[in-house]
């Protein structure tokens, strides 16, 4: 990424994360628990609008930590009148189209929907046809389905975000080759694909080597031990250089399993979602980079154009820098652009603008690492 690309993307994450904080207004209406619709005060408003937000899965700690809070509040300040009903699959298709049909029952006149699976999730498009609702798909594709607007993250550039740091880290570290282990996403993921071909938009060209590569099922940690096991017994313990993961916990899967063969100095291994455990392997030497993207401002937009949508208006203007192709619609969308972090820049990103503290990072396991990081 170049360095006009990673200024811009910089102030818009710091600028995000302060909108986010400021937003005290509670919530219209009550969420309920993952796989359930919302409490009584969600049922008690008559005629007011339904929005229900459908998120995929409770493992990366973003959905519930991050989407579902953040979402929630905006609604409320950009939709009084809008109840929110919230549904997490825990990572099953099949419950997720259940949980919108629930939604679609109780009268929902908008779906977000960030799917399990981009190409299930269509039956759920055509529910809602039936019943004249409106459908955004959040963070993901809904592949051939039409949707009425979509935001999410440009996952070509994310892609290429977490490679380029990487490239960079080991021509700055003196080395102009060697063997490179891809440990990309769950190809059922919509996102996946797009961020391997950034990745590889990247290292073809670079002189390095793409030694092992695998898709993760699950984006799951131990799948990811597994594959990069299998990836140490092919190229040798000590002939790895670096490592490209798709997200934290995969990342967290890679270190076990290089921390297994006795790998010693560690590689340069990067990660995406900047999650607190992920940035305290960081301070302890073990994971080079974590991209950051801006979840608070990707909540904030879908939740604007949701309140839009229900009240029967098409997302415009400062909703709108883009388009999300399907595979057979251009949807009208948002997309935003992602952020690589490492120590260099980890206070400025992540401490100055409030998203982790240092006491948060900084546990007792950490406090060697901390002080030595000078974050202490």
């Amino acid at each position: 990424m170049n360095s006009t690309l990673h200024s811009r993307g910089r102030l818009m994450a710091v600028t995000a994360l302060a909108a986010a904080g400021a937003l005290l207004l509670s919530s219209c209406g009550s969420s309920g628990d993952s796989g359930s619709a919302a409490g009584p005060s969600a049922e008690a408003g008559g005629g007011d609008p339904i929005v229900a937000l459908l998120l995929p899965e409770n493992q990366t700690a973003r959905y519930e930590a991050r989407d579902k809070p953040t979402f929630e509040k905006q609604l409320a300040e950009s939709c009084p009148k809008c109840q929110l009903k919230y549904y997490n699959a825990a990572g099953d298709a099949g419950k997720q189209l259940s949980q919108a049909e629930s939604a679609l029952t109780e009268g929902a006149k908008v779906l977000v929907i960030d799917p399990v699976d981009s190409n299930a999730a269509g039956a759920m498009v055509a529910a809602a046809r039936r019943q004249d609702a409106k459908v955004m798909s959040y963070d993901r594709v809904i592949y051939k389905a039409g949707v009425d607007y979509g935001v999410k993250f440009d996952n070509v550039q994310q892609g290429a975000v977490g490679m380029q740091s990487l490239i960079d880290k080991l021509k700055a570290d003196g080395k102009t080759s060697g063997n490179i282990v891809m440990m990309n996403g769950d190809p059922v993921d919509s996102g996946a694909k797009p961020e391997k071909d950034g990745a590889h938009s990247v290292i073809d060209d670079s002189g390095f080597t793409v030694a092992a590569e695998y898709d993760t099922k699950g984006w799951s940690a131990a799948n990811a031990q597994n594959q990069m096991q299998q990836a140490i017994t092919k190229i040798g313990a000590g002939k790895i250089d670096g490592v490209y993961a798709g997200n934290d916990g995969m990342a967290t899967g890679v270190i076990a399993a290089l921390k297994s063969a006795g790998v010693d100095p560690m590689p340069p291994v990067t990660g995406l979602d900047t999650q607190l455990d992920a940035i305290q392997k960081m301070v302890a030497g073990d994971l080079y980079e974590s991209t950051y993207l801006p979840v608070e401002t990707e909540a904030q937009i879908g939740a604007k154009a949701a309140a839009a949508l229900a009240m029967g208006q098409a997302p415009s203007g400062d909703l709108l820098n883009g388009t999300i192709d399907d595979g057979t619609n251009k949807v009208p969308a948002y997309l935003l652009e992602s952020i690589a972090v490492t120590m260099d820049n980890m206070k400025e990103i992540l401490l100055d603008s409030g998203y982790l503290t240092v006491e948060e990072i900084c546990t007792a396991e950490y406090a060697k690492a901390c002080a030595k990081a000078g974050l202490r």
